[in-house]
């Protein structure tokens, strides 16, 4: 009885543990402003797979922007793949820039190539 209440103890110590461990690892939101902000740039690098779909945009200044969009699995049901984007396609990201730092990266709630627009997290206002 004593030793099947310590391995009990343990797998759930374990299990929370590792729940932790990857709860912080996965950032979501928390990094970027709570402001609107919108980027209209030319496509210089398409990158879709685990954990973001991503894009590298180059504004008109030159400056290039890491575009971070949604995981894959939200992106297909979107609509959205790798077959939509292309280099030198001009799109439109609304989402939220990093607060932190002096960096050039957003998170992307919203896609609009051509004149498609793809809902990455319909569930935020």
């Amino acid at each position: 009885m004593l030793l099947s209440k310590t391995l009990l103890k343990f797998v759930v110590g374990t299990a929370l543990s590792t729940v932790a461990i990857f709860s912080y690892g996965h950032h979501g939101w928390s990094w970027y402003g709570n402001l609107p902000f919108i980027l209209t740039a030319e496509v210089v690098e398409v990158a879709f797979g685990n954990p973001h779909d991503r894009l590298t945009l180059k504004d008109d200044n030159g400056q290039q922007w890491n575009v971070l969009l949604s995981p894959p699995a939200r992106s297909r049901r979107a609509g959205l793949s790798s077959e939509a984007v292309e280099v030198g396609d001009t799109v439109t990201a609304y989402g939220h820039r990093r607060s932190e730092g002096d960096n050039y990266e957003m998170k992307t709630e919203r896609l609009k190539v051509g004149e498609k627009m793809f809902n990455l997290y319909p569930d935020r206002k």
